[in-house]
Protein backbone atom coordinates (compact mmCIF):
# COMPACT_ATOMS: atom_id res chain seq x y z
CA UNK A 1 0.00 0.00 0.00
CA UNK A 2 1.42 3.37 -1.02
CA UNK A 3 -0.77 6.40 -0.42
CA UNK A 4 -4.02 5.80 -2.30
CA UNK A 5 -2.59 2.92 -4.35
CA UNK A 6 -2.59 -0.75 -3.36
CA UNK A 7 -1.14 -4.05 -4.58
CA UNK A 8 -3.20 -7.05 -3.46
CA UNK A 9 -3.64 -10.66 -4.54
CA UNK A 10 -5.99 -13.19 -2.95
CA UNK A 11 -6.94 -16.68 -4.13
CA UNK A 12 -9.96 -17.30 -1.94
CA UNK A 13 -8.86 -15.95 1.45
CA UNK A 14 -11.67 -14.75 3.71
CA UNK A 15 -12.52 -11.06 3.68
CA UNK A 16 -11.58 -10.79 7.37
CA UNK A 17 -8.20 -12.37 6.69
CA UNK A 18 -7.54 -9.92 3.86
CA UNK A 19 -8.62 -6.96 5.99
CA UNK A 20 -6.24 -8.10 8.73
CA UNK A 21 -3.39 -7.46 6.27
CA UNK A 22 -4.32 -3.80 6.36
CA UNK A 23 -3.95 -3.93 10.14
CA UNK A 24 -0.34 -5.04 9.68
CA UNK A 25 0.17 -1.75 7.83
CA UNK A 26 -1.07 0.27 10.79
CA UNK A 27 -4.70 0.62 9.68
CA UNK A 28 -7.53 0.14 12.18
CA UNK A 29 -10.21 -2.18 10.79
CA UNK A 30 -13.80 -2.13 12.07
CA UNK A 31 -16.36 -4.70 10.87
CA UNK A 32 -19.95 -5.41 11.87
CA UNK A 33 -19.66 -8.92 13.41
CA UNK A 34 -23.16 -9.78 12.14
CA UNK A 35 -22.17 -9.52 8.47
CA UNK A 36 -22.00 -12.65 6.35
CA UNK A 37 -18.62 -12.08 4.73
CA UNK A 38 -17.43 -13.99 1.67
CA UNK A 39 -14.03 -14.99 0.30
CA UNK A 40 -11.89 -12.66 -1.78
CA UNK A 41 -10.58 -13.73 -5.17
CA UNK A 42 -8.70 -11.38 -7.41
CA UNK A 43 -5.50 -9.50 -8.10
CA UNK A 44 -5.02 -5.73 -8.09
CA UNK A 45 -1.80 -4.06 -9.22
CA UNK A 46 -1.25 -0.39 -8.45
CA UNK A 47 -5.02 0.00 -8.11
CA UNK A 48 -6.89 2.81 -6.42
CA UNK A 49 -7.47 1.80 -2.80
CA UNK A 50 -11.11 2.87 -2.67
CA UNK A 51 -11.98 0.79 -5.74
CA UNK A 52 -10.33 -2.30 -4.23
CA UNK A 53 -12.16 -1.92 -0.91
CA UNK A 54 -15.46 -1.31 -2.68
CA UNK A 55 -15.13 -4.50 -4.72
CA UNK A 56 -14.00 -6.63 -1.76
CA UNK A 57 -16.75 -5.65 0.69
CA UNK A 58 -19.67 -5.49 -1.78
CA UNK A 59 -22.64 -5.52 -1.15
CA UNK A 60 -21.87 -3.83 2.18
CA UNK A 61 -21.06 -0.19 2.86
CA UNK A 62 -17.67 1.09 3.90
CA UNK A 63 -15.95 4.19 5.24
CA UNK A 64 -12.30 5.09 4.79
CA UNK A 65 -10.68 7.53 7.20
CA UNK A 66 -7.39 9.27 6.45
CA UNK A 67 -4.89 11.02 8.66
CA UNK A 68 -1.90 13.29 8.08
CA UNK A 69 1.38 12.05 9.57
CA UNK A 70 3.83 14.88 10.27
CA UNK A 71 7.56 14.30 10.46
CA UNK A 72 10.98 15.52 9.32
CA UNK A 73 10.04 14.96 5.67
CA UNK A 74 6.86 17.02 5.93
CA UNK A 75 3.22 15.92 5.82
CA UNK A 76 2.34 12.41 4.64
CA UNK A 77 -1.29 11.38 4.16
CA UNK A 78 -2.10 7.75 5.00
CA UNK A 79 -5.10 5.54 5.57
CA UNK A 80 -5.97 5.35 9.27
CA UNK A 81 -9.08 3.14 9.39
CA UNK A 82 -11.51 1.01 7.38
CA UNK A 83 -15.11 0.54 8.54
CA UNK A 84 -17.36 -2.14 6.96
CA UNK A 85 -21.08 -2.28 7.81
CA UNK A 86 -24.59 -2.69 6.48
CA UNK A 87 -26.09 0.40 4.90
CA UNK A 88 -27.08 2.94 7.56
CA UNK A 89 -25.57 0.89 10.43
CA UNK A 90 -22.05 2.27 10.76
CA UNK A 91 -22.26 2.19 14.58
CA UNK A 92 -22.52 -1.62 14.46
CA UNK A 93 -18.90 -1.97 13.31
CA UNK A 94 -16.50 -3.31 15.97
CA UNK A 95 -12.68 -3.59 16.01
CA UNK A 96 -11.55 -6.59 13.99
CA UNK A 97 -8.72 -7.47 16.39
CA UNK A 98 -8.95 -7.80 20.15
CA UNK A 99 -5.85 -5.86 21.12
CA UNK A 100 -2.35 -5.92 19.68
CA UNK A 101 -0.06 -8.88 20.31
CA UNK A 102 3.45 -8.44 18.93
CA UNK A 103 4.53 -10.87 16.20
CA UNK A 104 8.06 -11.58 17.42
CA UNK A 105 10.90 -13.03 15.34
CA UNK A 106 14.33 -14.08 16.60
CA UNK A 107 17.23 -14.15 14.12
CA UNK A 108 20.29 -16.40 14.17
CA UNK A 109 22.16 -13.97 16.43
CA UNK A 110 19.36 -14.05 19.02
CA UNK A 111 18.12 -10.54 18.22
CA UNK A 112 14.34 -10.26 18.66
CA UNK A 113 12.17 -7.87 16.66
CA UNK A 114 8.70 -7.41 15.20
CA UNK A 115 8.23 -9.45 12.04
CA UNK A 116 8.43 -7.50 8.80
CA UNK A 117 9.06 -4.01 10.23
CA UNK A 118 11.99 -1.60 10.25
CA UNK A 119 12.50 1.92 11.61
CA UNK A 120 14.28 4.51 9.48
CA UNK A 121 15.78 7.93 10.20
CA UNK A 122 16.41 10.17 7.19
CA UNK A 123 19.23 12.67 6.79
CA UNK A 124 18.50 16.37 7.13
CA UNK A 125 17.38 17.77 3.80
CA UNK A 126 15.67 14.57 2.65
CA UNK A 127 12.20 14.80 1.15
CA UNK A 128 9.01 12.78 0.76
CA UNK A 129 10.39 11.64 -2.60
CA UNK A 130 13.20 9.87 -0.73
CA UNK A 131 10.63 8.12 1.47
CA UNK A 132 8.64 7.00 -1.57
CA UNK A 133 11.82 5.75 -3.25
CA UNK A 134 12.63 3.67 -0.18
CA UNK A 135 9.10 2.26 -0.01
CA UNK A 136 9.35 1.24 -3.67
CA UNK A 137 12.73 -0.40 -3.06
CA UNK A 138 11.33 -2.35 -0.10
CA UNK A 139 7.94 -3.05 -1.71
CA UNK A 140 6.77 -1.59 1.59
CA UNK A 141 4.17 0.59 3.24
CA UNK A 142 4.45 3.42 5.75
CA UNK A 143 2.84 2.36 9.02
CA UNK A 144 3.41 5.55 11.00
CA UNK A 145 5.69 8.49 11.66
CA UNK A 146 7.05 8.64 15.22
CA UNK A 147 8.03 12.24 15.82
CA UNK A 148 9.84 12.87 18.08
CA UNK A 149 12.35 11.41 17.52
CA UNK A 150 11.54 11.66 13.79
CA UNK A 151 11.44 8.01 12.69
CA UNK A 152 9.49 6.28 9.93
CA UNK A 153 8.04 2.85 10.77
CA UNK A 154 7.84 0.78 7.59
CA UNK A 155 6.19 -2.54 6.79
CA UNK A 156 8.42 -4.37 4.29
CA UNK A 157 7.18 -6.54 1.45
CA UNK A 158 6.49 -10.25 1.83
CA UNK A 159 9.47 -12.46 1.02
CA UNK A 160 12.04 -9.90 2.21
CA UNK A 161 13.86 -10.33 5.50
CA UNK A 162 14.35 -7.50 7.95
CA UNK A 163 18.12 -7.80 7.44
CA UNK A 164 17.75 -7.47 3.67
CA UNK A 165 15.46 -4.47 4.07
CA UNK A 166 17.91 -2.74 6.40
CA UNK A 167 20.76 -3.31 3.96
CA UNK A 168 18.73 -1.81 1.10
CA UNK A 169 17.77 1.16 3.27
CA UNK A 170 21.32 1.77 4.49
CA UNK A 171 22.54 1.84 0.90
CA UNK A 172 20.44 4.95 0.20
CA UNK A 173 22.24 8.24 0.82
CA UNK A 174 19.05 9.82 2.21
CA UNK A 175 18.90 7.26 5.05
CA UNK A 176 20.86 8.24 8.15
CA UNK A 177 20.17 5.13 10.25
CA UNK A 178 17.92 2.09 10.38
CA UNK A 179 17.03 -0.55 12.97
CA UNK A 180 14.58 -3.41 13.29
CA UNK A 181 11.49 -2.66 15.35
CA UNK A 182 13.19 -4.23 18.35
CA UNK A 183 11.40 -6.25 21.02
CA UNK A 184 12.21 -5.93 24.73
CA UNK A 185 11.16 -8.12 27.68
CA UNK A 186 9.69 -7.10 31.00
CA UNK A 187 11.82 -7.86 34.07
CA UNK A 188 9.89 -10.35 36.16
CA UNK A 189 9.66 -10.00 39.92
CA UNK A 190 10.65 -13.11 41.81
CA UNK A 191 7.80 -14.58 43.83
CA UNK A 192 9.16 -15.48 47.24
CA UNK A 193 8.35 -18.82 48.86
CA UNK A 194 7.62 -17.40 52.29
CA UNK A 195 4.29 -15.62 52.81
CA UNK A 196 4.25 -11.86 53.20
CA UNK A 197 4.12 -10.07 56.51
CA UNK A 198 1.20 -7.82 55.62
CA UNK A 199 1.29 -5.05 53.06
CA UNK A 200 -2.22 -4.18 52.03
CA UNK A 201 -3.16 -1.57 49.43
CA UNK A 202 -3.99 1.93 50.68
CA UNK A 203 -6.61 2.96 48.12
CA UNK A 204 -7.30 6.19 49.99
CA UNK A 205 -3.84 7.72 49.89
CA UNK A 206 -4.06 11.33 48.69
CA UNK A 207 -2.07 12.15 45.55
CA UNK A 208 0.57 14.85 45.36
CA UNK A 209 1.21 17.41 42.65
CA UNK A 210 4.04 15.69 40.73
CA UNK A 211 3.00 13.19 38.06
CA UNK A 212 4.81 9.86 37.64
CA UNK A 213 4.28 7.86 34.45
CA UNK A 214 4.63 4.09 34.89
CA UNK A 215 5.55 2.32 31.63
CA UNK A 216 4.64 -1.31 32.23
CA UNK A 217 2.02 -4.00 31.57
CA UNK A 218 -0.92 -1.71 32.37
CA UNK A 219 -3.38 -1.36 35.21
CA UNK A 220 -6.13 -3.52 36.67
CA UNK A 221 -9.37 -1.63 35.81
CA UNK A 222 -10.51 -1.95 39.45
CA UNK A 223 -7.91 0.72 40.32
CA UNK A 224 -8.64 3.03 37.38
CA UNK A 225 -10.92 5.28 39.46
CA UNK A 226 -8.55 5.60 42.41
CA UNK A 227 -7.85 9.22 43.25
CA UNK A 228 -4.11 8.81 42.72
CA UNK A 229 -4.59 7.52 39.14
CA UNK A 230 -4.62 10.65 37.01
CA UNK A 231 -4.84 8.87 33.69
CA UNK A 232 -4.24 5.72 31.67
CA UNK A 233 -2.97 5.11 28.15
CA UNK A 234 -2.54 1.99 26.03
CA UNK A 235 0.60 2.73 24.01
CA UNK A 236 0.57 -0.77 22.52
CA UNK A 237 -2.87 -0.17 20.97
CA UNK A 238 -3.99 3.46 21.45
CA UNK A 239 -7.52 2.66 20.23
CA UNK A 240 -8.02 0.11 23.04
CA UNK A 241 -8.66 0.69 26.76
CA UNK A 242 -5.92 -0.14 29.24
CA UNK A 243 -5.79 -3.54 30.91
CA UNK A 244 -3.17 -5.58 32.74
CA UNK A 245 -2.89 -9.19 31.58
CA UNK A 246 -0.07 -10.02 34.04
CA UNK A 247 -0.60 -7.79 37.10
CA UNK A 248 3.00 -6.53 36.99
CA UNK A 249 2.09 -3.01 35.93
CA UNK A 250 -0.62 -2.77 38.57
CA UNK A 251 1.90 -3.50 41.33
CA UNK A 252 4.38 -0.99 39.88
CA UNK A 253 1.66 1.66 39.67
CA UNK A 254 0.62 1.08 43.27
CA UNK A 255 4.23 1.33 44.46
CA UNK A 256 4.88 4.52 42.46
CA UNK A 257 1.71 6.02 43.96
CA UNK A 258 2.64 5.04 47.52
CA UNK A 259 -0.43 2.84 47.88
CA UNK A 260 1.90 -0.13 48.40
CA UNK A 261 5.07 0.50 50.41
CA UNK A 262 8.08 -1.77 49.77
CA UNK A 263 9.61 -3.55 52.76
CA UNK A 264 12.19 -1.23 54.33
CA UNK A 265 10.78 1.95 52.77
CA UNK A 266 9.32 4.71 54.90
CA UNK A 267 5.55 5.15 54.46
CA UNK A 268 4.37 8.68 53.66
CA UNK A 269 1.05 10.29 54.45
CA UNK A 270 1.16 11.94 51.03
CA UNK A 271 0.79 9.89 47.87
CA UNK A 272 1.87 10.48 44.29
CA UNK A 273 -0.23 11.06 41.17
CA UNK A 274 0.37 8.37 38.56
CA UNK A 275 -0.22 7.94 34.84
CA UNK A 276 -0.35 4.22 34.06
CA UNK A 277 0.84 3.40 30.55
CA UNK A 278 0.48 -0.06 29.02
CA UNK A 279 3.48 -0.94 26.86
CA UNK A 280 3.67 -4.75 27.21
CA UNK A 281 1.51 -7.26 25.42
CA UNK A 282 0.06 -10.41 27.08
CA UNK A 283 3.32 -12.25 26.31
CA UNK A 284 5.35 -9.77 28.36
CA UNK A 285 7.18 -7.99 25.52
CA UNK A 286 7.17 -4.48 24.12
CA UNK A 287 8.62 -2.87 20.99
CA UNK A 288 10.58 0.20 19.94
CA UNK A 289 7.56 1.91 18.37
CA UNK A 290 5.42 1.27 21.47
CA UNK A 291 8.02 2.71 23.83
CA UNK A 292 8.57 5.83 21.73
CA UNK A 293 4.81 6.34 21.41
CA UNK A 294 4.55 6.02 25.19
CA UNK A 295 7.33 8.55 25.79
CA UNK A 296 5.68 11.08 23.48
CA UNK A 297 2.39 10.67 25.34
CA UNK A 298 3.79 11.08 28.85
CA UNK A 299 5.76 14.17 27.83
CA UNK A 300 2.61 15.70 26.34
CA UNK A 301 0.74 14.75 29.54
CA UNK A 302 3.24 16.70 31.64
CA UNK A 303 4.78 13.79 33.56
CA UNK A 304 7.86 14.96 35.43
CA UNK A 305 9.03 11.41 36.17
CA UNK A 306 8.97 8.09 34.27
CA UNK A 307 9.61 4.62 35.70
CA UNK A 308 10.48 1.67 33.47
CA UNK A 309 10.61 -1.79 35.04
CA UNK A 310 12.09 -3.53 32.01
CA UNK A 311 15.49 -4.05 30.51
CA UNK A 312 17.51 -5.66 27.74
CA UNK A 313 21.13 -6.25 26.79
CA UNK A 314 20.37 -4.76 23.35
CA UNK A 315 21.62 -1.20 22.94
CA UNK A 316 19.28 0.66 20.56
CA UNK A 317 20.41 4.01 19.21
CA UNK A 318 16.82 4.97 18.44
CA UNK A 319 15.61 4.20 21.97
CA UNK A 320 18.56 6.12 23.41
CA UNK A 321 17.60 9.12 21.26
CA UNK A 322 14.02 8.92 22.57
CA UNK A 323 15.26 8.79 26.17
CA UNK A 324 17.65 11.69 25.59
CA UNK A 325 14.80 13.74 24.13
CA UNK A 326 12.59 13.06 27.15
CA UNK A 327 15.40 13.98 29.55
CA UNK A 328 16.02 17.14 27.54
CA UNK A 329 12.37 18.07 28.12
CA UNK A 330 13.02 17.92 31.87
CA UNK A 331 11.69 14.41 32.51
CA UNK A 332 13.47 12.32 35.15
CA UNK A 333 13.84 8.70 34.02
CA UNK A 334 14.30 5.62 36.23
CA UNK A 335 14.81 2.02 35.06
CA UNK A 336 15.55 -1.42 36.44
CA UNK A 337 19.08 -2.81 35.88
CA UNK A 338 17.95 -6.45 36.07
CA UNK A 339 17.65 -9.29 38.55
CA UNK A 340 20.89 -11.11 37.70
CA UNK A 341 24.15 -9.83 39.28
CA UNK A 342 26.21 -10.00 36.09
CA UNK A 343 27.68 -6.51 36.14
CA UNK A 344 26.75 -6.20 32.48
CA UNK A 345 24.85 -3.09 31.35
CA UNK A 346 21.10 -3.33 30.84
CA UNK A 347 19.20 -0.78 28.78
CA UNK A 348 17.54 1.70 29.18
CA UNK A 349 19.08 1.81 32.71
CA UNK A 350 22.59 2.13 31.21
CA UNK A 351 21.80 5.15 29.03
CA UNK A 352 23.31 8.40 30.32
CA UNK A 353 19.88 10.06 30.46
CA UNK A 354 18.38 7.28 32.63
CA UNK A 355 18.97 6.48 36.31
CA UNK A 356 19.55 2.78 36.97
CA UNK A 357 18.07 1.69 40.32
CA UNK A 358 19.49 -1.35 42.10
CA UNK A 359 17.77 -3.34 44.85
CA UNK A 360 18.02 -3.40 48.65
CA UNK A 361 16.82 -5.81 51.31
CA UNK A 362 14.47 -4.48 54.01
CA UNK A 363 17.48 -3.94 56.34
CA UNK A 364 19.22 -1.74 53.78
CA UNK A 365 21.79 -4.29 52.63
CA UNK A 366 22.22 -5.02 48.92
CA UNK A 367 19.67 -7.47 47.52
CA UNK A 368 21.72 -10.47 46.40
CA UNK A 369 20.10 -10.76 42.95
CA UNK A 370 20.36 -7.09 41.99
CA UNK A 371 22.54 -6.27 39.02
CA UNK A 372 25.41 -3.85 39.63
CA UNK A 373 27.86 -1.62 37.77
CA UNK A 374 28.68 2.00 37.09
CA UNK A 375 25.29 2.49 35.45
CA UNK A 376 23.48 1.66 38.71
CA UNK A 377 23.29 5.09 40.34
CA UNK A 378 20.72 4.57 43.09
CA UNK A 379 19.46 1.76 45.31
CA UNK A 380 15.94 1.33 46.65
CA UNK A 381 14.01 -1.46 48.39
CA UNK A 382 13.45 -4.46 46.12
CA UNK A 383 10.88 -6.43 48.15
CA UNK A 384 7.16 -5.70 48.38
CA UNK A 385 4.10 -7.45 49.79
CA UNK A 386 0.64 -7.43 48.29
CA UNK A 387 -2.24 -9.79 48.93
CA UNK A 388 -0.20 -11.65 51.53
CA UNK A 389 2.43 -12.60 48.94
CA UNK A 390 6.01 -11.33 48.83
CA UNK A 391 7.66 -10.27 45.57
CA UNK A 392 11.26 -9.23 44.90
CA UNK A 393 12.93 -7.47 41.98
CA UNK A 394 14.63 -4.30 40.81
CA UNK A 395 11.40 -3.40 39.02
CA UNK A 396 10.08 -2.62 42.52
CA UNK A 397 13.18 -0.51 43.16
CA UNK A 398 12.64 1.59 40.03
CA UNK A 399 8.99 2.22 40.89
CA UNK A 400 9.93 3.22 44.46
CA UNK A 401 12.61 5.59 43.13
CA UNK A 402 9.97 7.31 41.01
CA UNK A 403 7.74 7.64 44.07
CA UNK A 404 10.50 9.19 46.20
CA UNK A 405 11.53 11.57 43.40
CA UNK A 406 7.93 12.77 43.09
CA UNK A 407 7.71 13.48 46.81
CA UNK A 408 10.94 15.48 46.56
CA UNK A 409 9.67 17.51 43.58
CA UNK A 410 8.57 20.96 44.77
CA UNK A 411 4.98 21.84 43.92
CA UNK A 412 4.39 24.82 41.65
Amino acid sequence: MEGERVWLSSDGASLLSVLSQFESCGVEVWVDPELEVSDVKGSWENAKLERVISQMVSPYSYLLEWTVERGPLGRVEKLSSIHVFSSGKSSAAKPLSKGRVLDVVENEEGLRYVRGEILVAFREGSTEADLNALLARLNGSLIEVIDPPGLYRIRIGDGMSVEEAMALAAAMFAVEATEPNLVFPRIENQQQVEPGSGGGVNRNIKPGEALVAVLDSGLDPTYANAEFVKGTYNALDPSAPISDPTGHGTLMTLIAAGAVVPEGATPSAEGVSVLSVQVFDPNGVTSSDTLMRAMDHVIDAGAEIVTMSWGTEVNSGFIETAMDYAAGEGTLLFASPGNEPTGEPMYPAAYDSVVGVGGLNPDGTPWENSNYGDFVEEHKPAIAVIGGQTYAGTSISAADAGHDAALATPSE
